[in-house]
């Protein structure tokens, strides 16, 4: 269980979590490089980065595509436990 859970959605979104990514050398070189040169943190670039990387990719329909994938599976699992038949009506019991 997370620790947020007495949080309000407002303070939710300030909070920062420590995560671990492993980057090939050559690849956190540049980053590093790149930060000096616009006065900025590796850490800055890379969460501006990936912030881009995933508005982009939400947008995309590859992601509307996968996500609506996703939300099938969940819903016939969801029926499987409820013991529902696969067309969603109710099983009798």
């Amino acid at each position: 269980m997370s620790n947020d859970q007495g949080k309000t959605t407002a303070e939710g979104k300030d909070r920062q979590v420590v995560v671990s990514v492993r980057f090939p050398g050559e690849l956190l070189d540049r980053i590093q490089a790149m930060a000096a040169v616009m006065s900025t943190t590796a850490n800055a670039l890379i969460r501006e980065g990936m912030e881009v990387y995933v508005r982009e990719q939400a947008a995309s329909s590859e992601f509307k595509q996968a996500s609506e994938k996703y939300i099938a599976e969940a819903q016939a699992r969801v029926a499987t436990v409820l013991g529902a038949p696969p067309d969603g009506r109710r099983a009798r019991g």
